[in-house]
């Protein structure tokens, strides 16, 4: 199937965030706020979760060589990533995804990987902007701060086994 799942994962994942701005209200009535939030939030993980698994076996095009630097980069990046997303509210979250998407976008320099992520850190951008807009509440207390250790700490181990590729550089 070589790019054929990557454009259907990669469809249904953008499809996910723009065809729930038409159902999202008999859905909240149906399922009421938390319910939603949590049912939308298990299915946008695990769509990103087969997009990510799909830009991995499309089929390899370079477009710039690794260099270590750039493993280390994500690495410095990705703390900070979860701590934004911990911390601010929705633009925290769209922050954090869009240092994600760039410190992987520079790490990976094949063709699905620089569309997934260079799409992601688009789209993190736009949501960046919207949230700003409505303005930042940073909670920056200790126990989130711990939280995000935490999540970082499994992410970076737990990489090899659920994405299929060291972080190490």
């Amino acid at each position: 199937m070589a790019w054929g799942e990557f454009i259907l994962a990669l469809a249904a994942f953008l499809g996910s965030h723009v065809i729930p701005a038409r159902f999202r209200e008999p859905l909240v009535a149906a399922l009421g706020r938390r319910g939603y939030v949590i049912g939308y939030s298990l299915l946008s993980l695990a769509l990103l979760y087969w997009l990510i698994l799909a830009a991995g076996r499309a089929p390899y095009v370079a477009l710039w060589p690794q260099w270590g630097w750039m493993r280390w980069l994500a690495n410095i990046a990705m703390p900070v990533a979860v701590l934004l997303a911990a911390t601010g509210g929705m633009a925290g979250l769209m922050a954090g995804f869009a240092l994600w998407g760039a410190a992987h976008l520079v790490a990976n320099g094949d063709l699905a990987h620089v569309i997934l992520f260079g799409l992601l850190l688009a789209y993190a951008l736009f949501g960046l902007a919207v949230g700003l807009r409505r303005g930042v509440a940073w909670r920056l207390a200790w126990p989130r701060i711990a939280l995000a250790v935490l999540v970082w700490l499994a992410l970076f181990h737990l990489h090899p086994l659920v994405i299929g590729v060291s972080p190490q550089p």
